[in-house]
C-alpha cells in the first residue's frame, strides 16, 4: 500500500496537534507548580491555584535553535484584600522569567 504525500500529511497533522497540547498541559502544570513555590517563597498566595498561556511565539534560544517561548500570566495576593498580576516565561523547558507586578506589602 502506498500513501501519496497529503495522506501522510493528513496523518501528521492530528498527531502534531495532539503533541502539541499534551506538551501544552505538561508546560502548564510545570509553571503552575513554579509560580506556587515563588510566591509561597516570597510570603504571598497563589490565587485560583491556577495560571494562564497569554502568548506562544517560537524564538530562538542561546544555541540559535528555535524553540517554543510561553508566557503564562497568574494572580496573586500579598494581603488578601487585592489581587496582583504575575507572569512567567518559559522557553522550550526552562523558567526563564518569573515577575510581579507592584504589591502593597503587609
Amino acid at each position: 500500500m502506498f500513501y501519496s504525500l497529503s495522506d501522510l500529511f493528513w496523518l501528521f497533522l492530528p498527531t502534531l496537534a495532539v503533541g502539541y497540547l499534551w506538551t501544552g498541559m505538561a508546560a502548564k502544570e510545570q509553571v503552575r507548580r513554579v509560580a506556587a513555590r515563588y510566591c509561597r517563597e516570597q510570603g504571598l498566595q497563589l490565587l485560583d491555584d491556577t495560571v494562564a498561556l497569554t502568548r506562544t511565539r517560537l524564538k530562538r534560544d542561546e544555541r540559535g535553535q528555535l524553540r517554543l517561548h510561553r508566557s503564562y500570566g497568574f494572580e496573586f495576593t500579598s494581603t488578601g484584600e487585592y489581587r496582583y498580576a504575575g507572569t512567567v516565561v518559559l522557553h522550550g523547558r526552562r523558567i526563564t522569567r518569573i515577575q510581579l507586578s507592584p504589591y502593597h506589602v503587609a
